[in-house]
């Protein structure tokens, strides 16, 4: 992949956040090894923002010891874990020691690891190594035809929907029985009936060992983007070969830590929006009051810590930095 004339963003947050409830992983440490945005994809319906670099070229955003150290750690001060899980603040795929880092994390963590990727760098067999090394991978498949692809995702324009169909693929021929293949829906754009079979017909080929429908619960980069119809979901159960649904929100019970209460908070909420439920149980779990939780979550709004955001009724709280998107899909 040919370097790009940007340099290496830097981070601005923790490379372990959480351990958070995750609907398909229980009780998910995520690891950051790439900065907020960078992403082969400027998907609609992402929640963590818009994309800040496009590109595909492979790079180590930051070193493998400090992200296995950041992990050691958070293990140690966590009460359970049932995954590690490399998310990124963008695509996860383009840390290009994404190898060396889950070798590390597994020499001193015995379960399992799960990779979050949008399956988009699939074709390169370099990216399909370090995948193959994970317990679980989950890449992303939301869309069976290019038109929808391209209006979904947004994609890096060295990524057509031929050569991502051709990556997973390729992946799964030889790791089927741990890709979870995720189906991300968004109302009226990948969930009519002509759309939900060329994702089915897709998921056919691909035959992952599990298939997740999800939709956009949180904020998204796209204000106007919608989670589907309760019909558009029962139609995607009935549509796509092993679909299960998920597209419900998680709980909100959230794990304690003995880390800075509200450090620990703007570390998740970097990367993983909370309702204000599941914020205020985040301090709660780390031994403050109730009482004193909701003063100090609407201390860290009113000082710029964390930006409120309301979605489909809830309010939503993020990392001050994190801004959410006002335009429209095209």
């Amino acid at each position: 992949m040919a370097a790009e004339d940007h340099p290496p963003p830097t981070f601005e947050q923790a490379q372990a956040f959480g351990p958070v409830p995750s609907r398909r992983l229980g009780v998910s440490l995520g690891v950051n090894v790439v900065p907020r945005k960078v992403c082969t994809y400027n998907c609609v319906y992402c929640q963590l923002g818009e994309t800040t670099l496009l590109t595909v070229d492979r790079r180590e955003y930051t070193p493998t010891r400090v992200v296995v150290g950041a992990v050691e750690d958070k293990v140690a001060r966590s009460e359970r874990i049932d995954y590690v899980t490399v998310i990124g603040d963008g695509e996860p795929t383009l840390a290009s020691n994404l190898g060396d880092i889950i070798r590390g994390v597994k020499r001193g963590w015995p379960g399992r690891t799960g990779l979050l990727t949008n399956g988009s760098l699939m074709w390169s067999r370099g990216v399909r190594s370090d995948a193959g090394l994970f317990d679980v991978v989950m890449p992303t498949v939301s869309a069976g035809d290019a038109r929808t692809y391209r209006r979904l995702h947004r994609p890096h324009g060295a990524i057509s929907f031929e050569r991502y169909v051709q990556g997973i693929k390729d992946f799964s021929a030889g790791h089927a029985d741990k890709v979870w293949a995720e189906v991300m829906l968004v109302r009226g754009l990948n969930d009519t009936p002509e759309s939900l079979r060329a994702i089915g017909s897709l998921i056919e080929q691909i035959r992952p060992a599990e298939v997740h429908l999800t939709s956009p619960i949180r904020p998204p980069s796209v204000s106007s983007v919608m989670p589907p119809t309760i019909e558009a979901v029962e139609l995607a159960l009935r549509t796509v070969p092993g679909a299960v649904d998920f597209t419900h929100p998680e709980g909100e019970d959230m794990p304690g830590s003995s880390s800075d209460p509200a450090q620990h908070l703007v570390d998740i909420a970097g990367t993983h929006p909370l309702r204000r439920e599941q914020a205020v149980a985040v301090l709660t779990n780390a031994g403050v009051s109730s009482e004193d939780a909701v003063f100090r979550l609407d201390s860290m709004v009113r000082a710029g810590a964390l930006v409120e955001l309301a979605r489909e009724g809830s309010r939503f709280y993020v990392r001050g930095s994190r801004r959410p998107g006002h335009n429209t899909f095209k």
